[in-house]
């Protein structure tokens, strides 16, 4: 997805901060070429992060580092969460 469409599904977050978050590192989108200009391709992964960075960036106050981290930290644990709820009784059917 560009970032028009990353724009379109994390309210208040401007194409400005988008690309902060490239230049800096937090998020690292596969870059796609499109006739001579390259262009970030932001995975729903990406999209995910940086909807939870700027959720704890815009309502809390938190610095970018910080908001990335825990997000990172957070999405981490969700998956591991989904791995933990698998049925652990597959061998009765």
């Amino acid at each position: 997805m560009y970032a028009g469409g990353v724009l379109k599904r994390v309210s208040g977050l401007s194409h400005d901060k988008l690309n902060y978050f490239v230049r800096a590192g937090y998020v690292e989108p596969k870059k796609v070429k499109k006739e001579s200009l390259y262009y970030n391709d932001f995975s729903e992964e990406d999209v995910e992060l940086i909807k939870r960075a700027w959720m704890l960036i815009s309502t809390h106050g938190m610095r970018a580092r910080a908001a990335f981290a825990r997000a990172k930290e957070r999405g981490k644990a969700s998956q591991l969460t989904l791995n933990l709820r698998r049925p652990s009784n597959d061998s009765a059917h």
